[in-house]
């Protein structure tokens, strides 16, 4: 029996349409999520290494949270050796299926799976593993292994209605439980995700001196009861030992956690703040850390994602203001990165994470600042200019053995004397000053991180006087770090 015209055309429609389907499937086609910016397929990103993507998340009963915390450990399990990157929650990538937004919403819009593709496809490393734990499980775990010794850098205040949460803690050396360690990881200031990161690993080391301490020994069956219960994975028991044991020679070789974060700049667009990463720099550091070869397509794949991020965050349209809340310097892109109506409905998500605006670029739909209870305001519920004032101090060392950070020092302001006194203040905050010498005029002073390296940043945080941070990837500086002093250093 034959088939008729309109059967054989059926039949035929198809085998064609499951042959698109094959063929987009593997070449990464739009129909499954699209190509990435880069135009690099899953094969040829970088796979040298066991990647795994972790985040930390903030689950709650009304939504699925976002992912407050992420990393990428990166096994060399031929080495036994362990390196970590922290990816800043404020990084603006491309989300599969999605638009340019924050990393850490990929979490709640589609969970580990489009976490993890989003990181795959913004660092072009293939990555083979998730890791997802709750911060309730968190904070259980501290409490197993009897609570952990932090030294808090500074007094810490911060109150969220919105997650019943109030974080107050005062500056010094403290034996924390699991909640008073959450709430310490998880407070933001003027500093944004730098601040953060580095209470991470500060957090992390102090969980790591305390389960490797002998003493633990006897809580391990509560401390095993409660990891299976923060954590999500589909590692499996195996590889879980594999990571552990190569971060444990890790630690002790190194003395301390081998991390990297993403090379970037904090722009605010439209009011909302986010972290706008060097892509160039960025598969660099990915090439290094994978222990590959920089390839020529790898290397355009790269070209081409940076272009994309310039045309996204125009050089030419930054603005640069003071930060009145952190007295720090900060760029801005007026054009909203959506149209308006997104953009203020993600200025109030950036409000309930914690996020300081300076009061340059406020949202319209941004409350006043919280008043701390030691503050006074007026009737017209002004803070009142006697508020008192928070001492600070220098970040603690997040390593046993002291480290000192380099600095060249570039004077571009038109005072001499302005370089004099950035050395001073600089060897008296502990950095060697390797070298200084006189730039081109420049109006803003710019403190520039040419080693990625989390504790180098965390440490040129702490530098004391107004300044705009970069984080750049330059092996061939000569310093990990370059202050360039403009008019406005003071």
């Amino acid at each position: 029996m034959k088939l008729g015209i309109k059967a054989i055309a059926v039949v035929l429609a198809i085998v064609l349409a499951l042959g698109y389907l094959v063929s987009e499937y593997f070449n990464d086609g739009p129909f499954f999520g699209g190509r990435a910016l880069d135009s690099l397929t899953r094969s040829e990103r970088l796979n040298l290494k066991k990647n795994i993507v972790v985040l930390g998340v903030d689950e709650r009963n009304d939504d699925a949270g976002r992912s407050d915390t992420l990393f990428v450990v990166m096994l060399d399990a031929k080495n036994s050796n362990v390196s970590l990157l922290s990816i800043p929650r404020d990084t603006l990538v491309k989300i599969p299926g999605r638009d340019w937004d924050k990393v850490n919403h990929a979490y709640s819009y589609g969970g580990q799976r489009l976490t993890q593709q989003t990181v795959e496809e913004f660092l072009g490393i293939q990555v083979n593993n998730y890791v997802v734990v709750d911060f309730r499980g968190f904070k259980n775990l501290v409490d197993a292994i009897g609570g952990i010794d932090i030294t808090v850098e500074k007094d810490m205040y911060y109150e969220d209605p919105y997650d019943d949460l109030v974080i107050d803690l005062s500056r010094g050396r403290q034996h924390m439980d699991g909640e008073t360690a959450i709430k310490y990881v998880r407070y933001r200031d003027e500093e944004g995700d730098i601040g953060r990161i580095k209470r991470q690993q500060q957090f992390m080391n102090a969980v790591y001196e305390k389960v490797t301490d002998t003493q633990i020994l006897v809580k391990m069956p509560g401390l095993v009861k409660e990891l299976m219960k923060m954590v999500k994975t589909d590692m499996p028991l195996t590889d879980m030992a594999r990571v552990a044991n190569a971060l444990n020679k890790t630690m002790k070789e190194q003395k301390g956690l081998n991390l990297s974060m993403v090379p970037g700049e904090g722009v605010y667009i439209d009011g909302v703040s986010y972290w706008v990463p060097d892509m160039t720099d960025l598969r660099d550091l990915m090439v290094e850390m994978q222990g590959a070869t920089m390839s020529d397509k790898y290397r355009i794949a790269a070209e081409k994602f940076e272009a994309e991020y310039k045309k996204l965050v125009p050089e030419e349209q930054l603005e640069v203001a003071k930060d009145s809340v952190g007295d720090k310097t900060v760029k801005i892109l007026r054009k909203p990165l959506k149209d308006k109506a997104d953009a203020l409905k993600e200025a109030k998500t950036s409000k309930k994470d914690g996020i300081n605006l300076p009061k340059t670029v406020k949202a319209e739909t941004e409350s006043k600042k919280p008043v701390k209870p030691s503050e006074k305001t007026d009737d017209a519920g002004q803070i009142k200019t006697e508020t008192e004032k928070t001492e600070t101090a220098s970040v603690p060392t997040l390593e046993p053995v002291k480290r000192i950070v380099s600095l060249k020092i570039i004077n571009c302001s038109s005072k001499p004397e302005n370089l004099d006194k950035a050395v001073g203040l600089a060897q008296q905050a502990g950095f060697q000053v390797v070298g200084t010498g006189v730039g081109e005029k420049a109006q803003l002073t710019q403190v520039v991180a040419t080693n990625p390296d989390g504790w180098v940043v965390s440490k040129l945080a702490t530098l004391p006087f107004t300044y705009a941070l970069r984080i750049t990837r330059n092996p061939e500086a000569g310093s990990e770090g370059i202050i360039y002093i403009g008019e406005d250093f003071s």
